[in-house]
């Protein structure tokens, strides 16, 4: 399977091609992604993407998902007789220079350097794991939703919050930062 971006962005489509099958028809969806077609916070499946064959390899477009974030592919072949995945076949839609950012083992790893680098000499006061939306099918080994709290070292000053979601890359892969936002929005 070769996809023709590595990253893609928002409101950015993908190629896709698949080599060595020998299938009469070939589909290809992303695994917990919401489709662009559905209503604003609603669940809304994302399609299969069918594949045309054209002289011997399977090539087709992925639509991106509403929601940033890795994606696991899934085939569906000869029109659902057999589906097929594999952990190496990820879909990653990120925000610009999201893989520029640091790697860290832990998702907590990640929210301490996100504080530690805001302005005006911060502190992390409190962290607490967040569900994700009803909406939000992401998968959850490699996406996490945290709500942090912090405030100026000197004490003098309110505390802030955000919620920071992470990402990992791929399965057993190091967790850099994915979003920060002022609501959870997914």
């Amino acid at each position: 399977m070769t996809l023709g971006s590595h990253v893609i962005g928002h409101f950015h489509s993908n190629s896709i091609r698949v080599s060595g099958l020998t299938a009469r028809s070939v589909g290809v969806r992303l695994i917990g992604a919401t489709a662009m077609s559905g209503r604003a916070y609603e669940w809304t499946p994302y399609r299969w993407q069918q594949l045309r064959l054209r002289r011997g390899t399977w090539r087709g477009v992925l639509p991106a998902p509403v929601l940033f974030g890795m994606y696991q592919l899934q085939l569906r072949l000869d029109h659902g007789r057999k589906l097929v995945t594999s952990p190496h076949w990820l879909e990653r839609v990120f925000p610009y220079r999201t893989e520029a950012r640091r790697s860290f083992a832990s998702p907590a790893a990640v929210i301490h350097d996100y504080v530690v680098h805001l302005p005006g000499h911060k502190v992390l006061v409190a962290t607490r794991p967040w569900p994700l939306a009803s909406y939000d099918h992401r998968d959850s080994r490699l996406h996490r939703l945290f709500a942090i709290a912090f405030a100026p070292r000197s004490k003098k000053g309110p505390r802030s919050g955000r919620f920071i979601t992470t990402v990992r890359e791929g399965f057993h892969g190091g967790w850099r930062l994915l979003q920060v936002s002022t609501q959870p929005l997914g």
